[in-house]
């Protein structure tokens, strides 16, 4: 049986042709455009987290569409295989020295991967080679739950010291404390202030006509003098070490034995005025009983015989005064 269409049924089908045309018309020209049909070339980083990555992430060049993220995979604890496919004709552009990196092209919106253009001196890396990847973070990163969770607990702690000081701050002692500490500082200040100008005028007068520096030379030339010498003075007498050492050790020695014997000389010394005196007024008594004793009738022979002997031994030593002319 043969079907007819009126006028109305074939221009209706017309359109509804000339639609589905123009439809895959656009389907094929987004495609070209997307890159659909060009050859692709497979690649693959790795990350240590894999958050906001995807099958379906778009891969850019300098801000151009480059390809896409065909699979994501978990290969250990801190390592993620990402594979990615890009377009032949940015292929040409990743070389030795291209850089894989996430980023968030604004400060919302799905994240994308950025490899950067290598060098022209590099060679191109090959399909399905392992491109070296870099971490990189974002305000959106920043506020993710799992990496500020572990600051909350630490900014709760700090809350609550800030409460603790906060109600020891409203103490009214302890404020009118803390004023009267700021009004006790002003003179500190003021004389730190004051000390530091003295210093600077003191610093002025003695760095006056180069005097300082002067100085400062003549200390650097002693000490390349003692620098020089000092080696010297070792080696032509090895033997001033452990001289030096044994004075030292004798230094030591003695300084132990004063400190046994000046507690004793402090004990005697109230003592010792007194103990002197004494002593004078005996030698006095003595001398005085000497010069009894030889006016006396059995010794003033032997007296004068042991005169006469020292005179003959010592003619040019004057006698003694007060023994010139005893008898």
């Amino acid at each position: 049986m043969k079907i007819k269409f009126n006028k109305f049924e074939r221009v209706a089908g017309l359109f509804v042709a000339t639609a589905i045309a123009g439809v895959f018309a656009s389907m094929v020209g987004v495609a070209i455009r997307r890159g659909w049909f060009e050859p692709k070339v497979d690649l693959e980083t790795t990350f240590k987290s894999a958050d906001g990555i995807h099958a379906g992430t778009v891969v850019q060049m300098a801000g151009l569409r480059a390809g896409a993220v065909e699979s994501v995979a978990l290969k250990s604890n801190n390592e993620i295989l990402v594979r990615f496919r890009v377009s032949q004709k940015f292929h040409q552009k990743i070389r030795e020295g291209s850089v894989v990196r996430v980023m968030r092209p604004f400060i919302i919106g799905e994240k994308v991967l950025d490899v950067s253009v290598g060098s022209d001196a590099g060679a191109a890396v090959a399909e399905n080679s392992t491109l070296p990847s870099e971490e990189s973070a974002d305000i959106m990163d920043l506020l993710n739950g799992r990496k500020i969770g572990p600051h909350l607990e630490t900014l709760s702690e700090m809350m609550e010291n800030l409460k603790f000081v906060a109600e020891a701050f409203l103490d009214p002692e302890r404020s009118k404390n803390i004023v009267k500490i700021f009004d006790e500082m002003r003179p500190l200040v003021q004389n730190m202030s004051s000390m530091a100008r003295e210093t600077t005028n003191l610093l002025r007068k003695g760095n006056r006509n180069d005097q300082m520096a002067k100085a400062i030379g003549n200390l650097a030339e002693l000490s390349n003098e003692l620098a020089r010498v000092v080696p010297e003075f070792t080696r032509n007498s090895p033997e001033f070490v452990a001289d030096l050492a044994k004075i030292a050790k004798n230094t030591a020695v003695l300084t132990e034995e004063m400190q046994k014997f000046v507690p004793l000389m402090s004990r005697m010394a109230p003592e010792l005025p007194k103990a002197s005196g004494r002593a004078l007024e005996a030698l006095d008594e003595t001398v005085v009983t000497l010069k009894a004793l030889q006016k006396s009738f059995l010794l003033r022979g032997n007296v004068d015989e042991v005169r006469e002997e020292e005179a003959r031994r010592e003619p040019a030593t004057p006698p003694a005064r007060g023994q010139s002319g005893e008898k």
